[in-house]
């Protein structure tokens, strides 16, 4: 029957699967089937899912205490939360918002050689990360793209929304389109930066944001950057903007990519993806109290998640 159960089961879930998983004992084969059974995070863009992991024997407490006032850990294959934290609470997640814009951007197809030049709605009642320039001054969508997701910059995340042609209203209509397409009832978006604290999600809904962004090579790119160098077409200025991510360094960690945000209503807000050998770990905080502590507790996730599950 145990059998019977699971088969019905991955079939129903659409997961990949081999008949060694018929193998397993009776123990294990209750873990995958529980875990099959109370999955709520179900991405419904993910055409097919691979096992879920099955936690060791002597599973361990993560052994920090968490500031972030929610936090969620999700096996990327499975879609299985492994750890949770106030899952449910819709928070405000700063320049998280970065991570759909850039979607969305990239759905237009404009052209990144294409030249756009700065104008004052894009630099007006700006605060934050930004790059200092004044209207006029003229930069590739290229490097409009990557201010944006390499340092967070809120005006040329403004120019890039302005660089395809659309009324910033009708893009934040298509980043709430977006997120509807993904399932996500409890993530709104009111623009483009992530300074409006009414851009709001959960942990578990912005996960998959997440994940979807970190599957686009461009956004990668951007995201693993520690920096990026680039001049204006008109001036020939020269402007460095630098990664906020501090453990874009760290050599015990395979990320695939990661965005920070703060503002005063979000607190420190972080979201991270890194990879052991095929298997795939997603990080998600809201409202860390500090940027040191978003860092040190999502190392703190990924080393407890990695040494505590079993993949087969």
């Amino acid at each position: 029957m145990l059998t019977l159960l699971l088969l019905t089961l991955l079939q129903l879930n659409q997961v990949d699967y081999s008949s060694a998983i018929f193998q397993l004992d009776n123990k294990a084969k209750s873990q995958i089937i529980y875990s099959l059974m109370n999955n709520k995070y179900a991405p419904p863009f993910r055409i097919q899912r691979s096992l879920p992991p099955i936690p060791n024997s002597l599973l361990k407490k993560p052994s920090l205490i968490f500031s972030a006032q929610s936090a969620v850990v999700v096996d990327t294959g499975s879609g299985q939360i492994l750890w949770e934290k106030n899952t449910d609470q819709i928070l405000p997640i700063a320049s998280l918002t970065k991570l759909m814009t850039a979607i969305v951007f990239l759905e237009t197809d404009t052209d990144f050689q294409k030249e756009i030049t700065i104008e004052q709605s894009d630099t007006s009642n700006i605060a934050g990360s930004r790059i200092v320039v004044q209207p006029g001054e003229t930069f590739t969508v290229e490097d409009l793209f990557y201010a944006s997701l390499v340092g967070s910059a809120n005006n040329a995340t403004r120019a890039l929304a302005r660089s395809t042609g659309l009324a910033e209203e009708e893009f934040v209509n298509r980043m709430n389109g977006k997120a509807t397409d993904f399932g996500l009832t409890n993530t709104n978006f009111y623009e483009v930066t992530g300074l409006d604290p009414d851009n709001t999600s959960t942990v578990i809904e912005y996960s998959r944001v997440a994940s979807y962004a970190f599957r686009n090579e461009l956004i990668r790119d951007a995201l693993n950057r520690r920096e990026h160098e680039f001049r204006t077409i008109d001036q020939k200025k020269y402007y460095r903007i630098s990664n906020t991510n501090k453990l874009l360094t760290d050599s015990e960690l395979s990320l695939i990519g990661a965005k920070t945000g703060y503002l005063h209503e979000a607190g420190n807000t972080f979201v991270s993806q890194a990879q052991d050998g095929s298997h795939g770990i997603i990080v998600v905080l809201f409202h860390s109290d500090s940027s040191d502590a978003r860092f040190a507790e999502t190392k703190e996730l990924f080393n407890w998640a990695f040494g505590n599950f079993t993949w087969y």
